[in-house]
């Protein structure tokens, strides 16, 4: 071959290469621009594939692997993101940035409490990333029962960012926490204006305007999910409840039973049952609800009203005179509930508060919201005396139920 040709082929040779290069750039920057669209519209896993196809290419941009560790994290995936956080630093990605992203991997992972200060100065402050700030802190917050700094939080997050349907849906659960029923319906109306097709939320609106006694509002949101949902125990709940408000006593009545036709225990369902008999039917017809509903839900204060109320008008005092202790204590415990999570609003770091919290919640048949408070306290003081000694108590009652139960079998 003579050096003219082979100078041609080096040529042909070296513009193949360029060409496949700009190819392989060309396809990563397609994939970014994808995963950039995808998380627009919240869709973390393609995001996560569109990046993933990316970096087969972009091997060696640390912005590309500080975006996939981010996405990486918000997707829950946190060993992915600390693979990608550890390349992105190798790599000199931004010390500033990184120090975020692995505050919030730790604070997704359980440590509020160690990084809350710094990342709450930086909401506050303004910081460009506070909406990503805001979506990791609020559940946080609200798990741990820090009203004041939710409250700030989510505030500078909508001051951000409007329009962001999440930040609406915390907002409205905030206010409901702090018995702001009017400014908590306001907020999930503009969350499901902002976000029509989310169907959880619409849901949460439609029984906070059962809350403010707004039936005919709440049936049109009912009456909208339940094409879309089924029949729920939710949706046929909420309807009968709307019916009966609306003075629909046998629209009403149909629905419960085909919502107690499919759950005979569902204590909602006998308790709503049990108020439209109560309005609608008599006394003894109610107390026959209400006693079943009483004994699904043995300390739910609706339920020993409404039966108070039957007992009352069928003159059977001295049952009557029972549940009327029984309210006085839940009515005792209720208010002491109520100093004690304003207290703790105060000094979020008491673990003596929260586990009088927790105390209160299973001594009123919320074991839930118990436990989780008991857990809260431990997470504070992970030796605290009685936290520990309640949940020991706890779990020997529920052991000694669990024996009950096999032994009536």
């Amino acid at each position: 071959m003579t050096i003219s040709r082979r100078h041609w082929a080096l040529r042909v040779i070296l513009l193949l290469l360029i060409g496949t290069g700009l190819a392989c750039h060309a396809w990563a920057h397609l994939h970014y621009r994808a995963a950039q669209s995808a998380l627009a519209r919240r869709d973390l896993a393609e995001a996560q594939r569109h990046l993933a196809q990316s970096l087969k290419v972009w091997f060696w941009r640390a912005d590309t692997y500080l975006l996939a560790a981010r996405t990486a994290r918000r997707a829950g995936d946190f060993d992915q993101a600390n693979t990608y956080l550890r390349r992105c630093r190798a790599l000199g990605g931004p010390e500033e940035a990184l120090d975020l992203e692995y505050k919030l991997l730790s604070v997704q992972q359980g440590d509020l409490v160690g990084q809350e200060g710094s990342l709450v100065n930086l909401v506050l402050q303004g910081h460009p990333d506070t909406p990503l700030i805001a979506e990791v802190l609020m559940p946080a917050f609200l798990q741990a029962f820090q009203l004041r700094n939710a409250q700030e939080c989510v505030r500078c997050w909508l001051e951000q960012e409007p329009e962001r349907v999440e930040a609406w849906r915390y907002h409205a659960k905030v206010c409901a926490h702090l018995q702001n029923g009017d400014e908590a319906l306001r907020s999930y109306r503009r969350a499901v204006e902002l976000g029509p097709e989310d169907d959880e939320l619409r849901l949460q609106l439609a029984g906070e305007l059962i809350h403010a006694h707004q039936p005919q509002q709440a049936l049109a949101q009912f009456a909208y999910l339940r094409p879309r949902l089924g029949d729920t125990p939710q949706v046929l709940g909420g309807l009968a409840c709307c019916h009966r408000e609306l003075n629909h006593p046998d629209e009403a009545r149909q629905l419960l039973e085909r919502l107690l036709a499919k759950e005979p225990r569902n204590g909602l369902a006998l308790q709503e049952r049990g108020r439209l008999a109560l309005q609608f039917e008599s006394a003894a017809e109610a107390e026959k609800w209400l006693r079943r509903a009483a004994a699904e839900q043995p300390a739910e204060r609706e339920v020993l009203y409404g039966l108070l109320q039957c007992l009352k008008q069928l003159h059977k005092d001295k049952e009557a005179a029972q549940v009327q202790a029984q309210l006085a204590q839940i009515d005792a415990d209720l208010a002491r509930l109520a100093v004690v999570t304003r207290q703790i609003a105060a000094t979020p770091h008491d673990a003596g508060l929260r586990c009088e919290a927790g105390q209160i919640m299973l001594r009123n048949g919320q074991e839930t919201e118990g436990l989780r408070w008991l857990a809260s306290a431990l997470h504070e003081d992970p030796s605290h005396a009685d936290t520990l000694q309640t949940l020991e108590e706890h779990m020997k009652k529920k052991e000694a139920e669990k024996e009950k139960g096999r032994g009536e079998e």
